[in-house]
């Protein structure tokens, strides 16, 4: 069992990654009265959580809207959850943001305890406070967590025994995001993911382990040097600039994990179009994401010009600017004001249609 802790001053926090240490939490709780938010497909995992009372949540993108916030404090209020209760969210990353954002809001803030359930949540979305939820357009489309909070959760329990509710698919997701950790200069976890492919798809709890501290870990000390997104956190973006753009497009069938796929393909055709990495790292980069089972490229084409409005629709973009994470020869690199031709190169790249 690993322990990594989140240094925040009087709001630092741990991060515990196991196999059966789900018991952690009764250790770690200090608050008389608990309620728990879990993830209705892993109802067999809250027997080893006791809590005061708890609702069960049907984790979609779709139920990831503000009357589920509302759904969600109505049923605290009715159990009697006050400000010295906690929350504590068991499941995927759906989840956890919806919880998170629950926590920050019900009585203006409560304490918030991460139990991620799946790799993606794990190594990504449980840690460094980003709560939220979408919103809906004009057009009825989903525009991904537009409305939320930074609250930073009191404890992190990684249980990777729990991955064996995972169907393949999920599990190639979170992959995904420990790609884009790997790209941004880590060459410990890129060797990981590169030589033990079998054993993290057959849930090898020891590997699995090693998988989530080590990209955990990544995260945290971005997250540390930047709590709010104002700088150096944006890194962590690779990819997401392209995926937030085609995820929610309802005829590509994409989950989160691999539209991020698709994104860090397009991220690293758009850094050799910028002159910044070569024609090698990109092949290779296609090739890892490809031996996880991961698409490289839109499963349908799609008009260039239309993914481009639909990145400048995105929470990301401001003013006249869409920012980028790109790829320089030791890491991930931001940059502004991308010539816009390069930029439909990098989706022609992954299957968009020009012109």
């Amino acid at each position: 069992m690993n322990t990594l802790t989140v240094q925040f001053g009087n709001r630092s926090y741990d991060i515990i990654v196991g196999a059966g240490c789900l018991y952690i939490v009764h250790e770690r709780i200090q608050n008389e009265s608990t309620f728990m938010l879990f993830d209705d497909n892993i109802r067999q995992y809250t027997e080893s959580i006791t809590s005061s009372a708890s609702m069960a949540f049907h984790a979609t993108e779709q139920t990831k809207v503000l009357p589920s916030i509302e759904t969600i404090c109505q049923s605290m209020r009715s159990a009697g959850i006050d400000r010295s209760s906690a929350l504590i969210a068991m499941g995927g990353g759906v989840t956890g943001d919806v919880g998170g954002y629950a926590a920050a809001s019900y009585m203006r803030g409560i304490p918030c305890i991460q139990i991620p359930t799946t790799l993606l949540a794990m190594v990504d979305a449980s840690i460094g406070g980003k709560t939220g939820v979408n919103m809906q357009a004009s057009d009825g489309e989903l525009i991904k967590n537009m409305i939320g909070a930074f609250w930073q959760p009191s404890l992190v329990v990684a249980d990777v025994t729990t991955l064996k509710t995972l169907d393949e698919r999920q599990l190639r997701c979170g992959v995904a995001e420990c790609i884009k950790h790997a790209l941004l200069g880590h060459g410990d976890l890129m060797a990981l993911l590169q030589s033990n492919r079998e054993a993290i798809l057959n849930c090898d709890e020891e590997v699995l382990i090693e998988l989530v501290t080590q990209s955990a870990a990544i995260k945290k000390e971005v997250v540390e040097s930047d709590e709010r997104e104002t700088g150096s956190r944006a890194l962590l973006n690779l990819g997401h600039t392209f995926a937030h753009a085609i995820e929610p497009i309802k005829e590509l069938d994409l989950y989160h994990g691999e539209a991020v796929a698709i994104g860090l393909c397009a991220a690293t055709a758009l850094s050799e179009a910028m002159g910044r990495i070569d024609a090698a790292k990109v092949d290779c980069v296609r090739e890892l994401v490809s031996s996880y089972g991961l698409p490289t490229s839109l499963p349908i084409p799609q008009s260039v010009d239309m993914l481009n409005e639909r990145m400048r629709s995105d929470k990301k973009h401001e003013g006249s600017t869409t920012r980028f994470i790109v790829l320089g020869e030791s890491g991930g690199e931001i940059a502004e004001d991308v010539d816009e031709q390069l930029v439909a190169l990098a989706w022609a790249s992954v299957g968009g249609q020009l012109g």
